[in-house]
């Protein structure tokens, strides 16, 4: 007995951790990966003459519930949201757009600019059940276009994600498209729907009964068989498009054909957000179960008025980094290593290294060593590990010499060289690389 209360004793004073479900630690095993997609989006976004902004991972929990709408699935069951020591409610943020805007409505700078591009990445978060594609903290990158709703901007949006995607390295995937028309448009639309739907209302998940009258748009993304097979024959937001608004999908097409975009129209893609209006479309794929899209987004030309802004047409899409990395983890990526190990024999040699190692450090390479005192063959052994381009040996006959041994790990090539001619030697087959 005494044992037991001793043992809980120990475990009480040094208990084990974990981090809670649906979260995940990213360790260095899978930061090259991680890195490759987020440094693509990053040069495409520049590529488009989008510019970088960085928003608070937690808001008044109003601008959310404002610019999702009350009855989404995400601000009535996803958010993690708390009350501040003056009781004011936060969230922590479950998508960027939101944010992004508020951000653009607050800042005059911005919002004065006749037209503004914008790119965010960072983690987002959502209170749902784990799953493969689906955390709860879970990161994206995105970009908003504010000022103009030419259907040319719906493309370059379209073509930014098609781009990311294919640089990426993800191959299969299918780009879906369609327009929800303006709010006049969706009025009737929803009408309809809602005389369809009630007349099949019997045979609808209990969420359905409840987007029937509260959000029924959605009934359209459900993922419940039964449902499923209801929409088959639905209206269609497409026979009720105004000629306005069907000019401008008609255009957002013509642009992605006419650029080699290859494209489906998804009649029924609604996306599960109400800020959208005219294009939404979806990048998906067969590979991630039941989380079909790894990006998505649409024109939203009401939100910005929506914050207390002057009306400002927009649009933007946004993507979750973790299930492109999933889509691409198969895929070969160049392995990122040092560009030299310094392999010494310790003693003065070791003293050497590390005035070397500083001094290439301080031109801009790479660098690592091991102060232990072991053989060489362990040290080469490491070297490999690291994956280092290059080992620098500095042994005895080094230290007496005044010279080091550069050996190019590829090749196997050496040369002897001065410690200030170590750096250009490096750099030099680097470039040439």
């Amino acid at each position: 007995m005494q044992k037991c209360i001793n043992d809980k004793i120990a475990y009480q004073e040094h208990p084990m951790f974990s981090k809670p479900p649906g979260i995940e630690d990213i360790f260095p095993d899978r930061i090259d990966r991680w890195n490759h997609i987020v440094n693509t989006a990053k040069k495409v976004f520049i590529k488009y003459n989008y510019r970088e902004i960085i928003v608070p991972v937690m808001e008044f929990t109003e601008v959310f519930a404002r610019g999702l709408g009350d009855e989404t699935d995400i601000v009535s069951k996803e958010m993690f949201t708390f009350e501040d020591r003056g009781g004011r409610s936060l969230t922590l943020r479950p998508e960027g757009t939101a944010s992004v805007v508020r951000a653009y409505v607050e800042n005059g700078e911005y919002n004065r600019l006749s037209t503004c591009k914008l790119f965010y990445f960072g983690p987002m978060f959502r209170a749902e059940r784990p799953q493969r594609g689906r955390l709860r903290q879970f990161n994206q990158f995105g970009a908003e276009f504010f000022g103009s709703g030419d259907p040319y901007y719906d493309y370059e949006i379209m073509a930014m994600g098609d781009e990311i995607a294919r640089e990426a390295g993800i191959e299969d995937y299918t780009l879906l498209v369609n327009s929800i028309g303006c709010p006049d448009d969706r009025e009737a639309y929803v009408a309809e729907l809602k005389n369809y739907y009630r007349k099949k209302v019997n045979d609808l998940c209990d969420d359905c009964k409840k987007r029937l009258e509260k959000n029924t748009l959605r009934l359209l993304d459900c993922k419940n068989d039964s449902c499923r097979m209801i929409k088959q024959q639905a209206p269609l937001i497409t026979d009720h498009l105004c000629p306005q608004c069907r000019e401008h999908h008609q255009a957002v097409k013509s642009y992605l054909a006419a650029n080699n975009i290859t494209f489906v129209e998804d009649p029924f893609l609604v996306r599960g957000l109400d800020y959208y209006s005219k294009t939404t479309f979806e990048f998906v794929t067969d590979r991630l179960g039941g989380q079909n899209a790894f990006a998505a987004g649409g024109r939203y030309d009401s939100l910005v008025g929506h914050f207390g802004g002057k009306d400002t047409p927009a649009v933007g899409f946004a993507a979750g980094i973790e299930r492109i990395f999933l889509l691409t983890e198969g895929n070969d990526l160049p392995v990122d290593g040092i560009d030299a190990y310094i392999v010494h024999g310790g003693g003065e040699s070791l003293n050497k290294g590390v005035a070397l190692a500083s001094q290439l450090r301080h031109m801009g390479l790479s660098v690592d060593l091991d102060p232990s005192s072991k053989g060489f063959k362990s040290q080469f052994k490491k070297a490999d590990r690291e994956n280092a381009k290059f080992a620098v040996v500095i042994g005895e006959d080094e230290v007496r010499s005044g010279n080091y041994t550069v050996k190019d790990l590829k090749t196997g090539e050496q040369k002897t060289v001065s410690p200030d001619q170590c750096a250009s030697l490096i750099k030099k087959a680097g470039k040439d690389d």
